[in-house]
């Protein structure tokens, strides 16, 4: 009788934590508890800290799955809550593939609707989230927020503030 292969490890990472750093190889990760969010790295003759966040995975989704295919990690991952991750392979695999797909594609529509609308909406649809998966929406970090709603940060502190006080619908 063949067992399947055991999953390669388990590791834990702190709110802000870089995860996997695009470019770099590795196996791929599923996420057992919290959020990640995935940005593309910075393009030539753009400003250091400018970030291209291009989506966010939590509760089952697969992280740096690229790299099986293409030997390197094509997104910075990092952790915008506490995560615990497992390592993920094809073989020890319980999910049937199609069922990461689906996930994957219900997960970009949901941040895609992060993006649109007036701000109380889209911070209050990320908090809705981030309460699914699981994690606290007043330990979030502004930068965090802003990144996954497409919002300033300002903004985001000024909507929020106005959030506490009551005086948005």
């Amino acid at each position: 009788m063949e067992c399947e292969p055991p999953l390669t490890e388990r590791r834990t990472g702190r709110r802000g934590q870089c995860l996997l750093g695009a470019g770099e190889s590795g196996p791929a990760w599923r996420v057992v508890e919290g959020i990640v969010r995935l940005d593309l790295p910075v393009a030539f003759g753009e400003e250091p800290d400018e970030e291209h966040f291009v989506g966010i995975a939590y509760g089952g989704d697969l992280i740096g799955a690229e790299a099986l295919m293409f030997g390197r990690y094509a997104y910075t991952a990092t952790a915008v809550t506490p995560v615990v991750l497992e390592g993920w392979s094809q073989t020890a695999a319980k999910e049937p593939t199609a069922l990461l797909y689906a996930r994957f594609e219900h997960r970009m529509g949901e941040v895609l609707r992060l993006r649109v609308g007036k701000a109380p909406e889209r911070i209050a649809r990320l908090f809705t989230l981030a309460q699914a998966a699981g994690a606290e929406p007043p330990h979030l970090r502004l930068r965090d927020i802003a990144a996954i709603t497409g919002l300033r940060i300002e903004t985001v502190s000024r909507t929020l503030k106005a959030m506490e006080a009551g005086s948005l619908s």
